[in-house]
């Protein structure tokens, strides 16, 4: 039987720990290459075989260490010492997992402030870029830059984070309750499905609504493709001012809209909470108050299926022509149908 040596093990330790934190997945990768000694810099290179100069090439540090990189460099130290956390006596002799492992318990503390400790890893992150930034593109970087950027793409990740825990657990629960169809709208009223096809790294996001009438009759429906997002509220919050807009160029001035996106929901109707997306909201919000009577409704995903298949045509099958068609698609027509006579 092989022994794993206890340094191997403490390491290993470190490594499950990494995976468990509440962060970006490339920023756990990142932390695991750190672990690994898997980063592009002298002491790692020249571990490889390669003959590399040994030193620092931004302080002129006699050896480029994985711990030197992300801590003990002039940048890393500012970055560290504006911060304020309890960081370990100067010149002490630990191993980076013995650092890692120190600045994870740091998460934990609940004594410490709440966004700094949440945004530790974005900290050790941004550092690397702005060591890499530095020597391969020339900038000069500001430490109080790199500690704000962590800090806000920590904010502004972790918020998403929590949008799409909540879309999950609505999912959840309308699982839980039972599936909900889609029914029509009250006499007189117009019902618009709408969704919109995000996936991360897609060249393009696919968006569709459409229409309908108390009788359950396709009145419009429309799709188009856009130019990527950065997330999916983002997304969803585009192709809700797109269908709103289409829905007023039609002087269709009252409908009900509604969406599988509890997070797009929540954003419309508490604006407040979500400032980062102020002027995508404003946009909407100035083609409501020409319609007479708009209200935002959250659909479970089985009543909004119409909507997701038209959207997903984009991204699923590259179909990037856009247009508005009266009535339903043709090839939906006899899904349309079971809806409109209340088929399960």
């Amino acid at each position: 039987m092989e022994i794993v040596p206890a340094n191997t093990q403490a390491i290993n330790k470190t490594k499950e720990r990494v995976w468990k934190i509440t962060t970006a997945p490339k920023i756990r990768l990142f932390l695991w290459r750190v672990l690994s000694g898997a980063l592009a810099i002298a002491d790692c290179l020249r571990n490889h075989g390669l003959n590399v100069n040994p030193g620092c090439q931004i302080c002129g540090s006699v050896n480029e260490t994985v711990s030197h990189v992300l801590f003990d460099c002039d940048m890393a130290q500012s970055v560290w010492l504006i911060t304020s956390l309890p960081m370990w006596p100067q010149g002490s002799m630990l191993s980076i997992h013995e650092q890692v492992d120190h600045l994870l318990n740091l998460m934990e503390k609940q004594e410490l402030n709440r966004e700094l400790r949440e945004a530790i890893p974005w900290l050790v992150w941004e550092i690397w870029k702005a060591r890499n930034s530095t020597l391969y593109a020339a900038k000069t970087n500001s430490p109080h830059f790199v500690v704000a950027t962590a800090l806000e793409e920590a904010k502004e990740w972790l918020q998403q984070h929590v949008l799409v825990q909540q879309d999950h657990s609505h999912s959840l629960q309308r699982q839980g309750i039972g599936e909900r169809f889609w029914t029509k709208p009250a006499t007189g009223k117009l019902k618009c499905n709408i969704h919109s096809s995000w996936l991360k790294d897609s060249a393009h996001i696919g968006g569709a609504w459409i229409l309908r009438n108390h009788l359950g009759d396709v009145i419009f429906h429309a799709r188009d493709a856009f130019l990527p997002m950065v997330n999916r509220l983002a997304a969803e919050l585009h192709v809700m001012f797109w269908c709103l807009r289409s829905l007023k160029e039609l002087q269709i001035v009252s409908c009900e809209v509604w969406s599988d996106s509890s997070a797009a929901i929540d954003a419309l109707t508490r604006p407040e909470d979500f400032p980062k997306y102020r002027s995508q909201i404003i946009k909407i919000q100035q083609v409501i108050r020409v319609m007479r009577e708009v209200s935002f409704h959250l659909s479970s995903p089985k009543a909004n299926s119409l909507a997701k298949d038209i959207a997903c045509s984009v991204t699923r099958e590259g179909r990037f022509n856009s247009y508005l068609a009266r009535g339903g698609p043709a090839w939906l027509h006899t899904r349309i149908e079971d809806e409109r006579r209340g088929r399960r």
